[in-house]
């Protein structure tokens, strides 16, 4: 049995289903993934909220702060 296709009414259905879907993506809004930018240097860093513009920054002076007295050591495979 063969059935004839309808070109026009083809193309109609295409198209529709074309604007539909950009519609919804649209009208969709953007999640929060990859909204804050992080980057930094040894003590220096900085956070940037891409949606608004906001900055952070801050400085981080050497030899302040907690830190635990064996961060430094060897943790695997290494010599004590």
């Amino acid at each position: 049995m063969k059935t004839p296709i309808d070109i026009k009414s083809a193309l109609i259905g295409l198209s529709v289903g074309a604007l539909v879907t950009l519609g919804i993506a649209a009208a969709a809004s953007p999640g929060s993934v990859g909204r804050y930018q992080i980057a930094g240097t040894g003590n220096h860093g900085l956070i940037i909220d891409t949606a608004t513009g906001q900055a952070w920054r801050g400085y981080f002076p050497a030899n302040s702060g907690n830190t635990d007295g064996d961060f430094f050591t060897v943790k695997m495979g290494g010599k004590k």
